[in-house]
């Protein structure tokens, strides 16, 4: 199972998280504003992540009402699926999210670029 340490870590994730309806631990939230390379995406990081042994929350919103694709909790590492946003978007959210962020680029052209 999981170390004290590591509960106590993702214990300090999850409380910058705005409530415990956004807290839904290893499941897979779907949002059909974005497009399915989008969820799809992931989907993949979702199960990279717990192939890890690691833990995700996706969907997360923060007290600050920022929204996180997907959050692995065990590193406290945000991940990012992104397309089409401009740059002055992806260095807001770098600014603005309280925990480190790694983005990953969805290709319409290759959607399995992971």
């Amino acid at each position: 199972m999981y170390s004290k340490e590591s509960y106590k870590e993702e214990q300090e994730v999850l409380r910058l998280l705005h409530d415990c309806r956004h807290k839904d631990i290893d499941r897979i939230k779907l949002n059909v504003n974005n497009t399915w390379l989008h969820e799809q995406k992931k989907c993949e990081l979702c199960y990279m992540i717990k192939s890890k042994k690691h833990r995700y929350v996706t969907e997360a919103i923060f007290k600050d009402n920022l929204r996180a694709d997907v959050i692995d909790i065990t590193i406290g590492l945000i991940y990012e699926v992104v397309n089409s946003e401009k740059e002055e978007s992806i260095i807001k959210k770098i600014n603005k999210y309280p925990l480190p962020i790694r983005f990953i680029r969805v290709n319409a052209l290759e959607p399995n670029n992971l």
